[in-house]
């Protein structure tokens, strides 16, 4: 970022850095009044930055030689403080410091002077110079930058008085450092030659910089308008075209006197550092294909209130808060240049080496502009963009090179791949006619298992019955397009109900026929009184299909009233939640499944529910449900689970418990049907 300390000083900046020598001057340690020039370096300069007398207010008797200045007080004319300096400063002052020249020398001086505001420099009393406008009133008071070296002529080896009627009402516009001026003298022909050095080499600097940035705006923007879909071009062409307009705006800044000009020129400047900042962003957000994270937007959010208050103040200011965003946004970026490398994005490095120069530079320049270290301002942000922008091009230039290499192994692959055309031609007909028999044995299949899933559908009853003192909820998954699971219910004239759940051995059309048998032979045998006997015919009936994997497990539930009767034959346990403790009570009746094992005989148990309580029956697919590690659920979780839920109304217990261990096997498909029935015995 530019200093608005180099922008005030430019011209004198260079008589320091190209000449880099002062002249000789005979004054001893400390404070002498009288400042000796010889001409023992007539090449160099020097600066009077130091003991000059000053007083404040505005008396023109105080450029006369003869007036008694030796009460006035010794200052540094730059200001740097100006609230400490004796007498205060009330924007307007008078400054006297007297200078003689050898005779060697001779009689003209040459002399320049980098200031924030306006001055007239008197000789002996004789105004031989004026930069600008002096004035107190901030309306007529004109600032300005002095581009040109002025000559005085005085007699050699005399004293003569060097008075400076300086004036900075509206000091509020620089910077708080520099609020005066600076005097820099020394032979005429040494600091036209330093100026005229100092502007061929910033010139030629700054020419060969603006020629490369804007043959890499031009290119990008070529390659954005043959490939618009590729904008990490058009974001590429903004940021060089950003560093373009910085340069053009730094070069105006350097040539004009016009405060009020170099001001307009400073806030474009500061605009291209932002637009460069949020340009580096996008082309980063582009070339790693990632989503713009909340800290773009953030960032985003912080240019467009750092603009908004560059513009909208009439003053030189935004240093501080552009370099706070500028190392803000290349933290970022680097920060996202180093996950490409950690996620192994093709030629990351590219970028990342990059970035990591530019970064380092901003550092540097902004450890500059603090006075921590000394280092080429100009050649440290052409350096830093430059490396970013060649960075990028090159990235762009290996990914173009690898596209084309890609294609050209593709090609040959492709001509691989036509001489062995004919063979697959003849393979593609054969394999063309073998496709449409088994898609359409396929589509038979589906078809029949679609008949099959229907069917069973329809053997499950339309709606649970509406008992007096029971509240039913149901839900059946099937792991398959056909299920083994099975539910259903009897009522009869009295207000009792006898249900039934069931699982079937394995899953699929094989269950499925199963189920259909099952509830067949329930409708027959579910009305007798015994639960227990009824089992033990329905497994008869079973048995008598005479075939492998016709077995079931099942369930019989009676319910009369608040009282619940139970047969099992190798189904998991039955579980009951007390509202009045919150307990969970696991029923088991241990047996096999039907149709396994003849002349089995099967239990029977019966309890008494409460208002509130809640019971639930399922089938053991819940306890299978399996997590992407294989680990199942359980029983113990699965008690867990209802002990949780058995509160609420059985339907939202029911969906609640389908969350639950929707969350825990995170998507892995079902290994097994699941069926779950709740009851919550009203009052």
């Amino acid at each position: 970022m530019i200093s608005l300390g180099r922008i005030l000083k430019l011209a004198t900046i260079a008589f320091v850095l190209f000449v880099g020598r002062p002249l000789t001057a005979q004054v001893s340690e400390g404070w002498t009044e009288v400042v000796v020039i010889d001409r023992a370096c007539p090449e160099c300069s020097i600066v009077l930055a130091r003991d000059w007398r000053y007083q404040p207010g505005d008396d023109f008797s105080w450029a006369e030689p003869d007036f008694d200045d030796s009460d006035w007080p010794l200052v540094l004319p730059s200001l740097r403080n100006a609230e400490a300096i004796p007498g205060g400063w009330p924007g307007i002052g008078w400054f006297r410091r007297k200078i003689r020249t050898s005779e060697e020398f001779g009689n003209t001086l040459g002399i320049h002077v980098a200031q924030a505001g306006a001055s007239e420099i008197y000789l002996d009393g004789r105004r031989v110079a004026r930069f600008g406008m002096v004035s107190t009133d901030p309306e007529e008071e004109k600032p300005s930058l002095p581009q040109y070296v002025s000559t005085i002529t005085l007699e050699p080896g005399i004293d003569h008085l060097l008075a400076v009627r300086y004036s900075n009402v509206t000091g509020h516009v620089f910077q708080r450092d520099f609020q005066g001026f600076e005097v820099t003298v020394g032979e005429m022909q040494g600091l036209s030659a330093s100026r005229f050095k100092l502007v061929r080499q910033y010139t030629t600097v700054m020419a060969t910089a603006l020629g490369v940035f804007g043959a890499f705006t031009v290119l990008h923007l070529l390659l954005f308008a043959f490939q618009p879909k590729g904008t990490e071009n058009l974001f590429l062409a903004i940021l060089n075209g950003s560093m373009v307009g910085m340069l053009l705006a730094e070069l105006q800044m350097g040539s004009i006197s016009d405060l009020a000009k170099v001001l307009v020129y400073y806030k474009w400047f500061l605009t291209g550092v932002v637009a460069m900042g949020m340009s580096a962003l996008l082309v980063e957000h582009r070339v790693f294909k990632q989503r713009l994270s909340p800290t773009f937007y953030v960032l985003a959010a912080a240019a467009i209130g750092i603009l908004f208050w560059i513009w909208s103040r009439p003053a030189f200011g935004g240093n501080v808060p552009t370099a706070i965003f500028i190392a803000a946004v290349y933290l970022v970026t680097l920060w996202w240049a180093i996950l490409a490398l950690v996620d192994r994005q093709p030629d990351a490095w590219v970028i990342g080496l990059g970035f990591l120069i530019v970064t380092l530079c901003v550092f540097a320049i902004l450890l500059r502009q603090a006075g921590w270290i000394e280092i080429p301002h100009g050649l440290t942000a052409i350096l830093g963009v430059g490396s970013l922008a060649l960075s990028f091009s090159v990235y762009l230039t290996r990914r173009i090179a690898n596209t084309n290499r890609e294609l050209e192994s593709r090609l040959q692959q492709i001509d691989a791949l036509t001489a062995q055309t004919i063979d697959q031609e003849r393979r593609v007909a054969r394999e063309e006619a073998d496709r449409r028999l088994l898609e359409a044995d396929n589509q038979r299949k589906t078809a029949e298992l679609e008949e099959a899933r229907q069917l069973q559908l329809a053997m499950l009853p339309k709606q649970v019955p509406q008992l007096q003192s029971f509240h039913i909820a149901v839900h059946m998954s099937t792991a398959n397009e056909v299920g083994g699971d099975y539910y259903d219910f009897h009522t009869n004239g009295s207000g009792s109900c006898t249900l039934v759940m069931g699982d079937a051995t394995g899953h699929g059309l094989h269950a499925g026929m199963v189920v259909g048998v099952a509830k067949s032979l329930f409708q027959t045998c579910g009305r007798e009184a015994n639960l227990a006997g009824a089992l033990g015919r329905i497994g008869e009936g079973l048995s008598s299909m005479h075939r492998r994997q016709a077995s079931m497990a099942m369930l019989l539930a009676r319910l009369d009233g608040r009282h619940v009767q139970l047969a099992s034959a190798g189904m998991p346990p039955v579980l009951v939640w007390r509202q009045v403790d919150g307990s969970v009570e696991e029923v088991m009746l241990p047996s096999v499944p039907l149709a396994t094992l003849a002349d089995v005989r099967f239990k029977e148990t019966e309890f008494d529910l409460r208002e509130g309580d809640s019971v639930l029956l399922m089938t053991d697919g819940l306890a299978e449900v399996a997590n992407p590690d294989g680990d199942l659920l359980g029983y113990e979780r699965a008690t867990r689970f209802f002990a949780q839920v058995a509160g609420l109304e059985p339907e939202q217990a029911i969906k609640r418990m389908l969350e639950l261990a929707a969350d825990y096997n995170e998507g892995t498909p079902l290994q097994d049907d699941m069926t779950l029935m709740i009851l919550k015995a009203r009052s």
